[in-house]
């Protein structure tokens, strides 16, 4: 835990509590048997993984990363994510930088490069991704993958555009990512890189495969210290599709300047209250595995809505919780019947719901919205007063 932070040099950390003594959860649903092991930077407020090796350091994203982009019922939120992402870019894609050849960094299965090719008519798109799954499926689409990590890639062209969505936060070395983008960028091209918004506790700490959690200020000290002229982040609006983020414009093209509207503001730092929040934070999970076994108490079935990355992390640190749940219930049954060791069924094939509970295991912010629709069951269990993102 001595090792220094990577965005001030400090080496004075404090530990952050762990949701379970004994393991955690990855964003692809896998359970770990360690701890999640972050701690946050007593000068600066940088959040890391640091008492456990990265994941990304073995062989994690090539073989196991798959499940990122296979959940049941997830095919409609992976479309409508990826097209709010391509929108949020395209706000900082001005309309003097007449961008042809892309490169999609982490490009996944190819949701994003979909969206991309949609919005923009005439762009040439390339991608790297390190699983093999996902890469091949990305092939079938039509697009040319480099099947690597960025830093084995070796590749001599360069680029208008060099774009990373939630990459930068499960990278093993975050200046050789951000100097292997720079490398493939062409003269006045612009990178831009989404992760999560670090200014707000959010589930983006529950993951052990999130090595980093930034500050819109780190991100900006990262943009000038590889030397771009502009420097931009900027906060997304709240949406269910897309958690808490921020977006990282660098360029140095000369019709990126002045500041631009809705840029995030520096803002000074209580490191004392900025550590309690995010240990609150990550203490509720366990009044929430309380809360849940209080309010299921009696029914005689008990449904948890959604196969979402927020069950995923229910299903990991509320274990008592998660022993009584009957089934995971999704909109529309697809070929994937199983998900965190419980049957996935369809919300219209459930019958004798006056007895039963239903459990919103999604996105909180998503939950005064879904709940009228279960009208039908004994008890509707929304718990966003605990942990709103």
């Amino acid at each position: 835990m001595k090792e220094k932070c990577e965005i001030c040099n400090n080496n004075n950390w404090l530990e952050l509590p762990d949701p379970n003594n004994s393991l955690s959860v990855t964003t692809t649903g896998k359970i770990i048997k360690q701890p999640l092991g972050k701690s946050l930077c007593s000068m600066c407020g940088f959040v890391k993984r640091n008492k456990f090796n990265y994941l990304g350091q073995g062989e994690y994203y090539q073989e196991d990363y798959a499940p990122y982009y296979e959940r049941p019922g997830i095919e409609e939120y992976h479309r409508r994510r990826y097209k709010d992402l391509a929108e949020w870019m395209s706000k900082y894609l001005l309309d003097a930088f007449n961008f042809k050849k892309v490169l999609d960094v982490g490009s996944g299965q190819g949701w994003m490069m979909d969206a991309m090719s949609s919005r923009y008519d005439g762009i040439e798109i390339f991608g790297i991704e390190p699983n093999r799954y996902n890469a091949a499926i990305a092939k079938q689409k039509g697009y040319t993958i480099i099947e690597n990590k960025i830093e084995h890639s070796n590749m001599n062209d360069t680029y208008d555009l060099v774009y990373s969505n939630n990459v930068l936060q499960h990278v093993n070395d975050i200046g050789k990512f951000i100097a292997d983008m720079k490398m493939l960028l062409s003269e006045h091209g612009v990178i831009i890189a989404t992760c999560p918004d670090g200014s707000r506790p959010s589930i983006d700490l529950f993951w052990s495969d999130h090595n980093y959690s930034f500050l819109p200020d780190h991100l900006r000290k990262i943009g000038r210290d590889f030397g771009f002229e502009t420097v931009w982040v900027t906060q997304s609006l709240e949406n269910p599709s897309i958690p808490p983020a921020q977006l990282l414009c660098m360029t140095n093209n000369p019709s990126y300047q002045g500041k631009l509207i809705g840029e995030k503001e520096t803002f000074d730092l209580d490191i004392i209250q900025f550590y309690s929040s995010r240990v609150e934070y990550l203490q509720s999970i366990k009044r929430l595995n309380d809360f849940l076994m209080q309010e299921i108490s009696g029914f005689s079935a008990v449904y948890n809505f959604g196969a979402s990355y927020w069950t995923s992390i229910i299903a990991a640190y509320c274990p008592d919780y998660w022993k009584i749940v009957d089934a995971c219930v999704i909109d529309k049954q697809d070929s994937i019947m199983e998900f965190m060791g419980k049957n996935v069924v369809e919300l219209g094939s459930l019958q004798n719901l006056e007895q039963a509970a239903m459990v919103l295991g999604t996105a909180p912010v998503s939950h005064d919205k879904l709940a009228p629709r279960f009208s039908e069951f004994k008890k509707i269990i929304k718990w966003d007063t605990l942990i709103r993102y």
